[in-house]
């Protein structure tokens, strides 16, 4: 088995960029989900709910980030201006992070329709798994997830409507040998990082937001089917699983992956 194709996220629930290499962080891949809207109060924003959240494509810079808007314009967003450090939250989890300068988070409000900001982790994310001493990004709840192209080919043939990768939202995608035989892995290695897989990603709604023109699908697709075909013993459906990196290490595009 070897990795297809790698994406990272730079602000959460926007768009996704994606990258031949990536470098393995404890909390994630380099600049996965390093930034974050939010409201004024620090409460996470999610495309669940903001479809113009996917209007964002955001490209990482040396020294900061450049996002483009679906309009045509664009914004340069520099590390050096996050100066002021509040609190957040992220599904209930509270922690500290940077908030960008006022003329930043105009622009992304007057994007958004509201008074909106835009946090940064920091040159060290403050942000943990819960019970534990694993950091972790603006990400949900796991530094990373893998999802494997045998498994969408298994939903595809129960579904009737077009279903893309990207509809996941993962970070690595490969190609996979058995459908859904990853929820049974414990560890694995790809390149010189080795990962130990916590549990399978239980999905929401998000999966039914096309990631080209970011409307919901009007039946719920695929995540009804998902839910019918591979739903674990709350009824929750599943799809790729989610892993939490032991050291750190460059892994590719073409990179094997190796059960441990």
């Amino acid at each position: 088995m070897r990795i297809q194709q790698l994406y990272i996220y730079p602000i959460k629930s926007t768009r996704a960029y994606q990258v031949s290499q990536a470098f393995v962080q404890p909390q994630g891949l380099n600049f996965d989900r390093e930034f974050m809207l939010t409201e004024v109060d620090g409460t996470f924003i999610t495309a669940r709910k903001e479809a113009e959240l996917f209007s964002f494509s955001a490209f990482p810079l040396p020294l900061g980030l450049s996002v483009h808007h679906r309009q045509g314009d664009s914004i340069q967003i520099a590390y050096r201006d996050f100066k002021q450090q509040e609190q957040c939250e992220v599904w209930g989890n509270h922690f500290p992070s940077w908030i960008a300068p006022e003329t930043i988070n105009q622009w992304f409000s007057a994007k958004m329709g509201r008074d909106v900001q835009l946090r940064w982790l920091g040159e060290t994310s403050q942000r943990y798994i819960k019970n534990t001493e694993q950091s972790v990004s603006f990400a949900d709840s796991y530094p990373i997830l893998l999802t494997s192209h045998t498994s969408l080919k298994s939903i595809q043939e129960y579904c009737e409507q077009p279903i893309q990768m990207q509809q996941f939202r993962p970070n690595i995608v490969i190609d996979g040998e058995v459908a859904f035989a990853e929820q049974e892995w414990q560890r694995i290695q790809i390149g010189e990082v080795i990962f130990i897989h916590t549990k399978p990603c239980e999905r929401c709604i998000l999966t039914t937001r096309d990631p080209h023109n970011a409307q919901m699908h009007p039946k719920m697709e695929p995540f009804r089917t998902l839910k019918k075909i591979n739903p674990n013993e709350k009824g929750k459906p599943l799809f790729g699983i989610n892993l939490v990196p032991l050291n750190s290490g460059v892994i590719y595009v073409g990179d094997e992956l190796q059960l441990l």
